[in-house]
């Protein structure tokens, strides 16, 4: 226990060496859903209404009064076993602008399996959305899910350094739980998420059950190719183990890691019926979350995990999600 116990804390100092991972010392922006005990979205909120803490220490933030303009990345894995799933995600990319991004909101579309792509950069248009994920076949035999939820970051990352948007950076990844062909690790998709304050939202599904969902001669209408091979590809490893955190309260698998040590939701689907479900949660979530920011505190050149905290004054019953806390230089 104790040599696994110091590996993780390799595999964590060995994260944070690489400059492209640092967390800064700017803002801290926490997205936060509140429900009540029937699970309905508590409305009406304001900021007398929270506490934020800060390593137990109450802090001072800013809750945003205005919805938050969504700036969106979604990522899905098209290697030859997601064939099946593919074919039902080519039919809810018309949902994509509307539903999830909204109004003011732009998104672009990348697909991982042996490399990652760029489908389609970040946009407004629900047409062009809707092109990219109708264009998706499966293109490779791996899975390098680390690497899209990292290349997702630095695109978004990259909108808020140009200045074009500022609110809310959400990365929806869409595929099988487990990575399989990766440069980077588990430890370093999720750090860089949340030095960029990025909520991952993890569509889950299984090769093995989306595939009865296929009909048996069904074909993408770009290619003519079947969507069903019988390939489902080779076996990827184990569970990853994630910071000693989260090793701490139990992760079960790499997507729900990236959903709860970011703030976002897990989901997942196994029918068309399903996936348009997922969707229309997801938006849910996205459009009654209040915003919070504070400013992260330095570590006097340590690199620290700071737990946070947020709570809602005299509401008792409710259930409040949110990113469960930053790291510092």
């Amino acid at each position: 226990m104790a040599a696994r116990f110091l590996a993780m804390l390799a595999v964590l100092h060995s994260a944070f060496a690489q400059e492209t991972f640092r967390a800064g010392t700017g803002l801290v922006m926490t997205p936060v859903r509140v429900t009540d005990r029937a699970g309905k979205t508590v409305d009406g909120l304001k900021q007398k209404d929270f506490e934020v803490y800060d390593q137990g220490a109450m802090r001072s933030f800013a809750l945003e009064e205005e919805f938050a303009p969504v700036a969106l990345v979604v990522a899905v894995q098209s290697n030859n076993g997601a064939g099946p799933a593919l074919a039902k995600l080519q039919k809810i990319g018309s949902m994509i602008q509307p539903l999830l991004a909204g109004e003011r909101g732009v998104a672009a579309v990348l697909t991982f399996s042996d490399k990652v792509t760029l489908r389609q950069e970040f946009t407004g248009d629900t047409a062009k959305i809707a092109a990219a994920f109708r264009d998706i076949e499966p293109d490779g035999s791996r899975s390098a899910m680390h690497d899209a939820v990292l290349e997702g970051v630095r695109l978004l990352e990259e909108r808020r350094e140009k200045g074009r948007l500022l609110g809310r950076r959400v990365l929806i990844v869409i595929g099988e739980s487990q990575d399989r062909s990766s440069s980077h690790s588990l430890q370093e998709a999720i750090t860089a998420a949340q030095a960029a304050n990025v909520a991952i939202y993890p569509v889950s599904y299984s090769v093995y059950w989306t595939a009865f969902t296929s009909r048996g001669r069904e074909e993408f209408k770009g290619s003519g190719r079947p969507v069903y091979t019988g390939d489902g590809g080779a076996k990827g490893p184990g569970l990853l183990a994630v910071f000693t955190e989260m090793a701490r309260v139990g992760a079960k698998n790499g997507h729900e890691a990236l959903a709860k040590y970011t703030g976002g939701l897990k989901t997942s689907f196994v029918k068309l019926s399903g996936l348009e479900d997922v969707v229309q949660k997801v938006s849910e979530d996205l459009h009654s979350q209040y915003l919070l920011s504070f400013a992260a505190l330095p570590s006097d050149g340590q690199k620290q995990y700071r737990e946070i905290q947020v709570r809602v004054r005299g509401c008792g019953d409710c259930t409040v999600r949110h990113r469960p806390g930053y790291f510092t230089e």
